[in-house]
């Protein structure tokens, strides 16, 4: 790995851990109660992430699409594509207790 890309690595994670951040001082602003803390650590973690992942997944795409005929290479995409897909799947499974959790908590409070 070069110095470009830990730097974008760095970039990414620095974006995704600024952004878990603010669905975190958002909802605390808002007066969510410290008993629902796991389920903002755990939405605020999996919404990001999803995001993030997001982007990753439309420059994999962009680099099947872009790669060479060679099968090694539309192999390898494939794999990372995969990857990405599996993760965000994860995230997905994980954070549909807490969205779950937090939204009922929303209309209970709801003026």
């Amino acid at each position: 790995m070069d110095s470009i890309e830990k730097q974008a690595g760095t970039d990414g994670a620095r974006k995704t851990a600024l952004r878990a951040h603010a669905i975190v001082v958002k909802l605390k602003e808002m007066g969510l109660p410290e008993h629902l803390d796991a389920y903002l650590a755990r939405l605020s973690t999996d919404l990001s992430d999803i995001s993030h992942a997001e982007s990753v997944l439309d420059k994999q795409l962009k680099s099947l699409l872009e790669s060479s005929t060679d099968w090694q290479d539309i192999g390898d995409c494939l794999t990372d594509l995969r990857t990405t897909l599996d993760h965000i799947e994860w995230h997905i499974k994980s954070v549909r207790v807490p969205a779950k959790t937090i939204a009922m908590f929303s209309y209970h409070n709801a003026s």
